[in-house]
């Protein structure tokens, strides 16, 4: 039963992004990011940036340790390692290899022109690219500075969300916070589910969730990244959790 269980967890974490991906829709730019919305959606975004990422591995740890039995917390959070692990050394791999612009950074382009040029962008240093996207930023709130091709009035963007934009200026695919989230849902899911801690694996659930969502509204990143991050967290998951029981599970 359990394992039916983690299945639909995967699949209610998999929905969101295959409907915007099935349907061709984005969530990026439909959200005012000056609204009290978007800030909770940043702060909820930040739980799963560094080094913020690791306070939120070490609080959940710590509350589930009362949640479920000792012999079970201890695989749990084996596997939980091993799975964060391996899934932060694919996902830079993984980055490079694809080279996939952002979606905020392929709106600044199409709205500008420059200094935002998606041919030579990623070829600049990191710190390079931080202070072309603070110079597009700055240039893009006055309308004179913008696109001809474009009418709509500006995106609001709050400083906050702005000084987000200019720190993380890598490549989009695949998403580092949605297979940081979806791996820490599934992998400790299957140890919550085992002991029956239901109440603690729905709130881990509705934070993951609510991870991928974040990073599409915020202009990070694709549906698909978001799509394929999930699908990438299972397989993680899934080695993890099985070389885990495999070395430490009582005989």
């Amino acid at each position: 039963m359990k394992y039916v269980a983690w299945l639909v967890i995967w699949l209610i974490l998999l929905a969101t992004p295959s409907v915007l991906l099935l349907e061709h829709q984005a969530l990026f730019p439909w959200l005012d990011l000056t609204s009290g919305f978007a800030g909770a959606t940043y702060l909820l975004t930040s739980t799963g940036t560094a080094p913020y990422a690791v306070i939120t591995v070490v609080i959940f740890l710590a509350v589930s340790y009362f949640c479920i039995p000792k012999p079970d917390w201890l695989r749990m959070t084996a596997a939980v390692v091993l799975s964060l692990l391996s899934s932060f050394t694919l996902n830079h791999q993984l980055k490079s290899y694809f080279a996939e612009a952002r979606p905020n950074i392929t709106f600044l382009a199409s709205q500008m022109g420059s200094p935002v040029d998606l041919y030579s962008f990623y070829n600049q240093h990191a710190s390079q690219r931080s202070a072309l996207v603070a110079q597009a930023l700055e240039q893009y709130q006055h309308p004179d500075n913008r696109s001809q091709l474009t009418t709509q009035p500006p995106l609001q963007i709050s400083p906050t969300i702005q000084q987000h934009w200019i720190n993380e200026v890598g490549y989009a695919f695949p998403s580092g916070h949605t297979i940081f989230a979806t791996t820490l849902v599934l992998t400790a899911s299957y140890y919550l589910l085992l002991s029956g801690a239901l109440g603690l694996n729905i709130i881990l659930l509705c934070w993951g969730a609510a991870m991928g969502l974040s990073r599409m509204l915020l202009g990070m990143h694709w549906s698909q990244d978001v799509l394929a991050s999930t699908c990438l967290a299972a397989v993680i998951s899934v080695v993890s959790i099985s070389v885990i029981e495999k070395i430490q599970r009582p005989k």
